[in-house]
């Protein structure tokens, strides 16, 4: 009597062969298993085309855009200890993963547990307030810019300069231009304390080109400004970056 008769019914039996059976079997569970990984992966590629990150500092306004993109409208906004997350219809046939991170201090961080899905991410600044945080802005760009999955994935990043509307706002290219030169002063910084860390425990990267000072232009990532007003409702260009960069 053969070793696996009983294991398999007798009705599933090919050709009275239990090993023929079961080496079918066998095939047609790998099958299986690599059919569900392969949709596992084409599900987790998709999603990271897909997903937008608003980040940039506490009352920049990035909820709000975050909700006038989500519903289409503005609302009242109060300081996020948590992010926002939703799949958002940007348009017809058309669905986006939006995430909010909060802007605090202690809870920026949190940026980088969205990187690995991460396919566009939005900067929100504040216009009109920009010249006296022009440092933490800057040091919060720097991260998100250097940071490994960034620099792997050219991930590509908008610079929504907010409140574009208020007569203390400054011009998309006069915040360029105060990010750019904080950015190189944090660049000298952040490279005289990877020379005394293990290369391998890093995960930022040099930006730009050493002996030139920092230009968003010499990053391979593509990053570009714009100006907006969620109070205005004007955000139309953000909504069509958004569109484009996950076509």
């Amino acid at each position: 009597m053969s070793a696996l008769a009983g294991i398999i019914p007798r009705q599933l039996v090919i050709a009275n062969n239990e090993y023929l059976t079961l080496l079918v079997l066998v095939i047609g569970l790998a099958l299986v298993v690599l059919a569900l990984n392969v949709a596992v992966v084409s599900k987790k590629s998709s999603k990271k085309k897909n997903t937008v990150l608003i980040t940039g500092l506490q009352f920049a306004g990035k909820t709000a855009i975050y909700y006038k993109i989500r519903n289409n409208k503005a609302v009242e906004t109060v300081t996020s200890i948590k992010e926002n997350e939703a799949d958002v219809s940007i348009e017809e046939g058309k669905i986006i993963h939006l995430v909010d991170i909060p802007g605090h201090e202690r809870l920026r961080f949190k940026f980088s547990e969205f990187m690995p899905i991460a396919g566009s991410v939005v900067f929100v600044i504040d216009s009109a307030t920009i010249g006296r945080h022009t440092r933490q802005a800057a040091e919060y760009l720097y991260d998100i810019l250097a940071h490994k999955i960034s620099q792997k994935e050219k991930t590509p990043v908008l610079i929504a300069c907010n409140k574009s509307d208020l007569l203390t706002a400054f011009k998309k290219d006069r915040i360029q231009t105060l990010l750019e030169g904080e950015m190189n002063k944090l660049r000298q910084t952040r490279t005289a304390a990877l020379d005394t860390q293990d290369a391998e425990e890093n995960e930022t990267v040099f930006l730009g080109f050493e002996g030139q000072d920092f230009s968003f232009l010499d990053l391979e990532n593509e990053v570009e400004f714009i100006e907006c007003s969620v109070e205005r409702d004007d955000i139309d260009a953000v909504r069509e970056w958004v569109l484009a960069k996950t076509s």
